[in-house]
């Protein structure tokens, strides 16, 4: 048995811990913001914050602040000899082997002082007598979406095409479609892979479906078409329609996510396949422990997906009693969050009538733990 005072030593390094990395992932967020780690990442050699300031056209101090952070965490080098007391000015580089992940850690950073920066209109809705959702800036929202689903982008395709029989039917050309697309920038993708399959994709908003229109014209893209779509809601003709539907990361906001899937479930063709993406961690607190791809997931979701999902039906351009409508909707359903996990996705997939082929990982460019489910409606 462990002595009591290791114990608690081992306990305070961790809260330790916590305190110093929450501190550095907003180090970190800033100077990828604000250019320092993408000018590191392109430098032929070692960099002094005056340097790095004058090319970012910024204030030296405050790079010299946040670099310093980054350097004394190690997620910056500093040049040997330089930094010490000898008064030798520090010299900061990131190793070429270290460049492509500190570029995602950044992104991963951004995330979380997007979170941090509602913190107190999230904690207006823990009172009984609270608010049950806070109504975000979708639109600095999507912006940083849109830097994550690049760095998956290929991650995820790799997972998407392991689905028995797809990549074949994408090729010979079929009708697809993404709900809760975002920018686009998967389908667009696939688009580009599978010129001979017709794309569907649509968003709640039409901020976003704008973008993901204009992306894809900018990159030639012919075989796509956008929709401003409610899927809690959708249109009769859809009955049907569809060879194959994706949904990526977007399933556990919505206020009602077996209503969802349900309808999904109807506008596929019979013998269709649907893959929904997400961050596939257990249903269950216990098995998690210990996680820290879980513990930051449960921790983004408490800040930015529950208190989002009562804002996720109707969208701005819908009437005021649409939302009132979705307001209560989130009040008789539980807003599942990420970390729904694998047991509950897999429960109602099966209510909803799908024959679940098996989840395959989508490596480690996101949280570590996102995965593609794979289904069929049955014939």
């Amino acid at each position: 048995m462990e002595d009591s005072k290791d114990v608690s030593a081992a306990y305070e390094e961790l809260t330790r811990d916590v305190y110093a990395w929450g501190s550095v992932s907003l180090a970190l967020a800033m100077a990828h913001e604000t250019g320092i780690t993408p000018i590191l990442c392109q430098a032929q050699g070692p960099l002094s914050s005056h340097q790095l300031a004058q090319q970012g056209k910024l204030k030296e101090r405050y790079v010299r602040e946040v670099v310093n952070a980054l350097a004394v965490a190690g997620l910056v080098q500093l040049e040997e000899g330089t930094g010490g007391k000898d008064g030798t000015e520090p010299r900061y580089l990131v190793p070429q082997s270290h460049r492509k992940q500190l570029t995602k850690a950044g992104v991963y950073s951004l995330m979380i002082s997007a979170a941090a920066s509602h913190f107190a209109k999230v904690k207006e809705c823990f009172p009984l007598d609270g608010p049950n959702s806070v109504d975000y800036d979708h639109g600095h929202t999507m912006d940083l979406l849109d830097q994550w689903s690049l760095l998956t982008l290929h991650n995820h395709t790799a997972a998407l095409l392991k689905t028995p029989g797809l990549k074949q039917r994408l090729e010979s050309g079929i009708n697809a479609a993404e709900v809760g697309c975002g920018s686009g920038r998967l389908a667009q993708h696939l688009a580009a892979m599978f010129p001979k399959t017709h794309f569907t994709v649509t968003d709640l908003t039409t901020e976003a479906i704008d973008k993901a229109r204009t992306l894809a014209q900018e990159a030639g893209l012919t075989n796509m078409t956008f929709n401003v779509l409610d899927l809690s809601v959708t249109p009769e003709d859809w009955k049907d329609k569809f060879d194959w539907l994706l949904a990526a990361e977007m399933m556990h906001h919505v206020p009602n996510p077996l209503n969802a899937l349900q309808n999904v479930f109807k506008a596929l063709k019979p013998g269709g396949q649907f893959s929904l993406i997400d961050e596939f961690v257990s249903s269950y607190v216990a098995p998690n422990v210990g996680n820290k791809d879980a513990a930051s997931i449960y921790a983004l979701s408490s800040l930015m997906c529950v208190p989002d999902t009562g804002c996720s039906g109707g969208g701005p351009d819908h009437p005021r009693e649409h939302k009132q409508a979705h307001e209560q909707d989130h009040q008789d359903h539980p807003a599942l969050g990420p970390a729904w996990g694998e047991e509950k996705a897999r429960e109602l997939l099966d209510k909803a009538g799908f024959r679940v082929l098996g989840v395959t990982r989508s490596g480690t460019e996101s949280m570590g733990a996102t995965g593609v489910c794979m289904c069929q409606k049955p014939e």
